[in-house]
This record gives C-alpha cells, sequence and structure tokens, in this order.
C-alpha cells in the first residue's frame, strides 16, 4: 500500500482547477512549478498554519499531544484510529484512506458515533455573508466553492472510511466580526519552514493567554447536500456528480501518463510555467525541467504551435478567450475588431492586436497626451510605496483579522532640474509595535514641505490609506483630525451608492502611473501586464537611454540613495534588464549557514509578497538581533526600488515626450 500514489485533499484541488496539472505535479522532477517560489502564496500559508494551530487550541483537550506527527501514510493511518477508539477524542492531523483517496483532516472531534470534521481556512467570514450566488443558477460563489469542495471530499471519504460514524462537517474560518481581546495573537505562534514542511512554535501555554475566540465555526453539512446534486463538469467528458469527479480525478493521478484537456482562460494563471525571466528559464531547460503549460498548447494547437506567438489569453482585459479558442482561434493575430466589443477598454486591446499581427515589437506612446499629463504635473515630483500586512490573526487587542497594517514607506524626488533624490523612508518592525498611526504622520511630514505632483501605481497606495483614514476614526489618537483631513486631500475615494454614488478626489490627489500607462503607452514586450514588475524590464529593454543611466553606479549616475552604496549598480547586463535581479539575498555566507529556524526559507525580498513574509518574521520575539537587522535592510532596498522604478517610468515618459516633440 505505500507505493500507491493516493489523490489527497491538495490533490483533489489540484484536479478540480485542471486535470492536466495531477500530471505535472506527480513529476516535480520534470516539470517546473512556480508556486515554490511564490512568496505571496508562502505568506499566505503562513497565516494559514498560524490559524490552524490556533484552531487546535480551541478545540483540542490536548493541542500539543492530540497531533498525528507521522508523515508515513500508513503510520498516520494506525495512530489515527488509536486515537479514535475511545468514546470521546481529539485528534489533529487525524488521516483516513478510501481506496486511492487519503486526506489529513485538520482536527476531528468524536462524540460516541458522531464525528465532527473540523476543515481549518485562514479566509474572512462576517455575519450575513452566503456560500451561494444570489441570482442565476445557484452555485457556490467563486470565493466559497474551493473551500466547499475541499470539506466535501473529506467528508466523502471519511464516510466510507468509517461507515460506522456519523460524519458532520464545519468550516473553521476567521470571524471578521469579532475582535482580538489580548495583544500580540500573532505573535503567540512562530512560523517554521524546513525543507520538507512548515511547522508551527506555540508560544502558548494556557487556552485563557488567547484571550476570545476570532474564529467562526459554521456547520456546512446542508451546503454540502446542495454539493451533491451540482453537476460538473468531467474530465473524461460531459458531466456528472462529485463522487463521479472525485473517481475520474483519482484515475488520472494514478497514471503516468499525460492527461490532456483543452486550453483557456484559466491557462492565464498556471503554475507549472517556465519563469518569464529569460535567464532563469534558459537554466531551467538546460537542467532538462520543462513548461507543462506550453506542452498543453503545443497539443492542442498542434504542429501551427509557436512559443513566441501572443496567445489570445495574454489579451488585456479579455473575458472571452474561451469562445476564441473554441472556434480554433489561439492567437492575438487570429482575432477580428469586432471580437473585442465596443467597451473601453477596447481600443487598447486592438492596438495589442495589431501590433501582434505586424509583428511589431515596438512601443507604442500617445505622445500628445502623455505630454499633456507631464505638463500637467508640478515639481518637485514624489513617488511614494507603502509596505503593508493584513495578518490573519490581530496582532493588537481590539483589532479585526485581516486589519491593515501599514509598515514602511519609500519616498523620491525628482527636481525640474531632473536630479533624483531618495527623499525619506520610514519603516517600523519591532515585535508588538503598532506602526500604522506613525506611519500616516512620518508620511505627512515627508510630503507636505510642498504642494509638487504625488505619484503611486495602482491602488494599493490609496486602498491603505483609506483603511488608516478609518482606523484613525475610530481610534483616540489626539491628532486624528488633522491626519484624516490631511489623508483626505490625496486620497480618491467614493460617496453613496447606486445612482447617487460621486467620486471625491483631495486637492492634492495621488496620480495613478499605471493608469496613465494604460491610457498612453503600451510595450508588446509587457505580454498585455501592466505589473509594474513587467513594465520595468520592457522599458529598460527598449531604452538605451535607461540602459546607459543605470548602468553606471550610483557615483557616476548622480543618484541619492539612502541604503545602496556610491558602486551599487542596478541595471547589471549579466543579471539581464531586471533591476529587481539584482537585489542582493537576505543572508549570505556564514550567516545563512547559521540561519535560526524562523529565517529560514526567507532567500530574498524582491516582491510584495516576500516583504509581508519578512515583517512576519521579524513580529517573533525569538529572532536573532543580527537576522533583525539583516531583513530589515533588505526591507529598505526593495522598498527603495519600488519608488526608484516608479522614478525610471517617469523618466522614460519625459524622453519619449522629448523625442515625440511634446
Amino acid at each position: 500500500m505505500s507505493n500507491i500514489r493516493y489523490l489527497t485533499k491538495s490533490r483533489f484541488k489540484l484536479g478540480w482547477e485542471c486535470p492536466a496539472k495531477l500530471h505535472f505535479a506527480n513529476h516535480r522532477d520534470r516539470y517546473h512549478d512556480t508556486m515554490v517560489d511564490d512568496t505571496f502564496l508562502k505568506g499566505l500559508a503562513e497565516g494559514g498554519y498560524q490559524v490552524g494551530e490556533l484552531a487546535r487550541w480551541m478545540l483540542c483537550r490536548d493541542p500539543r499531544g492530540d497531533v498525528v506527527e507521522s508523515l508515513d501514510h500508513e503510520r498516520a493511518l494506525r495512530e489515527t484510529a488509536g486515537r479514535l477508539e475511545p468514546e470521546f477524542a481529539t485528534v489533529a492531523e487525524a488521516a483516513f484512506r478510501h481506496d486511492d483517496l487519503f486526506i489529513r483532516a485538520d482536527v476531528v472531534v468524536k462524540d460516541g458515533r458522531v464525528l465532527k470534521l473540523y476543515e481549518v481556512k485562514s479566509v474572512s467570514w462576517e455575519e450575513g455573508d452566503s456560500f451561494w450566488t444570489q441570482r442565476g443558477k445557484r452555485r457556490p460563489t467563486a470565493k466559497w466553492e474551493p473551500y466547499l469542495l475541499d470539506v466535501a471530499f473529506q467528508k466523502h471519504v471519511i464516510s466510507r472510511a468509517r461507515p460506522d460514524l456519523d460524519v458532520q462537517a464545519y468550516l473553521v474560518v476567521l470571524d471578521k466580526g469579532k475582535c482580538a481581546t489580548v495583544d500580540g495573537l500573532n505573535r503567540k505562534f512562530g512560523v517554521i519552514r524546513d525543507e520538507r514542511r512548515i511547522a508551527v512554535h506555540s508560544a502558548v501555554s494556557s487556552r485563557e493567554e488567547l484571550g476570545e475566540d476570532v474564529l467562526a465555526y459554521l456547520r456546512v453539512d446542508s451546503d454540502l447536500e446542495e454539493i451533491g446534486e451540482l453537476d460538473f463538469d468531467l474530465p473524461d467528458g460531459g458531466s456528472g456528480r462529485l463522487p463521479a469527479l472525485i473517481e475520474q480525478l483519482a484515475k488520472i493521478n494514478r497514471s503516468d501518463d499525460p492527461f490532456r484537456c483543452a486550453v483557456g482562460a484559466k491557462c492565464r494563471g498556471c503554475q507549472f510555467a517556465l519563469p518569464k525571466d529569460s535567464l532563469k528559464a534558459d537554466q531551467l531547460r538546460a537542467a532538462g525541467i520543462r513548461s507543462g503549460l506550453e506542452e498543453c498548447w503545443r497539443h492542442a494547437v498542434g504542429t501551427a504551435y509557436d512559443p513566441g506567438r501572443p496567445k489570445v489569453t495574454e489579451l488585456w482585459n479579455y473575458r472571452h478567450a474561451d469562445e476564441r479558442i473554441a472556434e480554433g482561434r489561439y492567437f492575438l493575430e487570429d482575432l477580428r475588431e469586432g471580437d473585442l466589443g465596443e467597451g473601453a477598454c477596447a481600443p487598447r486591446q486592438w492596438l495589442q492586436v495589431r501590433k501582434a499581427r505586424d509583428g511589431d515589437a515596438t512601443p507604442w506612446i500617445d505622445g500628445a497626451g502623455l505630454a499633456a499629463q507631464v505638463r500637467s504635473w508640478k515639481f518637485p515630483l514624489h513617488f511614494i510605496d507603502f509596505e503593508t500586512s493584513r495578518m490573519a490573526l490581530p496582532g493588537r487587542r481590539g483589532d479585526h483579522p485581516y486589519t491593515q497594517v501599514a509598515f514602511q514607506f519609500s519616498h523620491h524626488t525628482v527636481a525640474s532640474d531632473g536630479a533624483i533624490v531618495h527623499h525619506g523612508q520610514w519603516i517600523e518592525v519591532r515585535p508588538g509595535v503598532f506602526p500604522s498611526f506613525e506611519f500616516v504622520r512620518a508620511l505627512k511630514r515627508d510630503l507636505e514641505g510642498d504642494d509638487g505632483t504625488i505619484f503611486r501605481y495602482a491602488d494599493h497606495e490609496n486602498t491603505v490609506l483609506l483603511d488608516l483614514y478609518a482606523q484613525l476614526e475610530a481610534s483616540a489618537e489626539p491628532d486624528r483630525r488633522e491626519l484624516m483631513d490631511w489623508i483626505a486631500t490625496v486620497t480618491r475615494r467614493f460617496s453613496g451608492t447606486g445612482k447617487s454614488r460621486i467620486e471625491l478626489a483631495g486637492g492634492r490627489c495621488m496620480v495613478d502611473m499605471r493608469k496613465v500607462l494604460t491610457q498612453f503607452h503600451y510595450d508588446p514586450a509587457t505580454h498585455g501586464s501592466n505589473s509594474l514588475k513587467a513594465v520595468l524590464p520592457a522599458i529598460i529593454g527598449s531604452s538605451a537611454w535607461l540602459r546607459g543611466r543605470y548602468g553606471q553606479t550610483l557615483a557616476g549616475s548622480g543618484i541619492h540613495s539612502l541604503n545602496c552604496a556610491p558602486d551599487w549598480t542596478w541595471v547589471r547586463p549579466d543579471l539581464g534588464l531586471d533591476p529587481y535581479a539584482s537585489l542582493p539575498p537576505v543572508f549570505t555566507g556564514e550567516a545563512e549557514a547559521a540561519l535560526s529556524d524562523y529565517s529560514r526559507g526567507l532567500d530574498e525580498v524582491d516582491d510584495g509578497g516576500a516583504a509581508t513574509i519578512a515583517y512576519a518574521k521579524l513580529q517573533f520575539f525569538e529572532l536573532p538581533d543580527t537576522e533583525r537587522a539583516a531583513i530589515r535592510e533588505a526591507l529598505l532596498r526593495y522598498c527603495e526600488l519600488d519608488t526608484l522604478a516608479m522614478v525610471m517610468l517617469f523618466e522614460y515618459w519625459r524622453e519619449e515626450v522629448t523625442r515625440h516633440g511634446g
């Protein structure tokens, strides 16, 4: 039995998303999995483990002793069976098997013939939330469907493995209507990551230390009955009920042969793809690692497939890719203008299609429109970026789960003569210190010295400041009204609902550079993405001026930095065109070899997900001072680059406006 390839909870979820993924997941030695390096997902996972540990303390008689620790399937099954022999038992990580279906349940509570199954999710819920759509055909909502199917799969397995028990199913989630009644709840559970798994160290000696429960325990048996009446698209074709879906996914999972299914919009986020960074992708290919995503497309399209041809799934904000693919039109060049409709996005989409049709890789700039924007901006220009965290478990007494916490900002300025200065930065990462209100004070001080234009990239900074506005309003801070009034001057918000909804913009409202980009600038090298992480290498690749300027040392270019030495260079040919690739690892040499358990796995801080994880690590008291300092320095360098990247985009636009005669 030890050689059985089980359909587990995670494999069932993967197969439900796309059956083809099961083959790739079973052969990770051959196929690259981007989720292994996805720091946003790692951050979510770490939050999930903390919530899971909290649930154990709330549900188990002995939160530490009731856990089935063994990773060996057979041993875990035997241990679970033994623990469930008494009339009453609580078991965490309980193992159950039926044929080649295998699950580890977060927590089960046995009381006589009743077995309560508790599936813990780090998702937020509040009174009035519905698991089901309110319009059209009754189906689970996109948010809740994966969670309900997860519990349904587990109940399916347990009910067949233990027909002698009456299985009742519960979703355990974070209740947004509840507040922490103790300080530092998020610091009670330290996350440790090693090569095999994530573990949680509980700095808890009694249930009372955790205060009032912030979890909700939602019985979902009636919802699972409705799930059982639904028809699902089956991998082998047609439709069927959940048991048929499980049976077919188990069959696919057992096989060593690749399973082929239709490509489509679902492929946009496929994890089994090679990195977009060409240097990393070439290294993986040289090591014999393949792209599962590319194999699927090659099989679907046949001999006409060319990985260099832009696909319909790359078209910006396009919701009809599956319809076009069903018609046999896989590539952007196959689209007609009538396929795009008459929405606000259509002109930009058609531009992207035309570029693909013509084989034109050159950037498009609306010179006149962009020039008008640039002329409207007032020097000195201010570029700001925030690093924030919404930790699942609250850090302060009185906070709700997923309270917005702003712990860092970076601020660059550009003078009318082109001088670039890293004007300011602020960071607060001491354990247990709530940073957000002092964050607003520091940001206000940094920006109120003049009335120059303030820039953000995308909605994050605006959203964060509005969240902090609401927190200030509910606080007893003596200067809350002053801070709220200032936030109102730099943000954009909405008032009212329906037809009476109006937009309110402050007198010094931040300019969203992404919005400017979507209106006046498109580069085919971004493949339809408007993420700054995609735009930055594209503009550096198309601008010899930028490559020359940022290919110099800071001393040579005259660019000021608060965190990097004068000999630092942002664009290095050996690392490609992405300045983020030049960020050094968090730990090097002997420091890396001697890391504490809490810091292992935090290799680089080069995106927002990694920054969030880094902040979470810094909240644990057990972290050595040397590691704390190294992580703090990595956060400062990363956030500095975020605002410098915005400066680079502005400089690119300024050069293009000049080139177009604006």
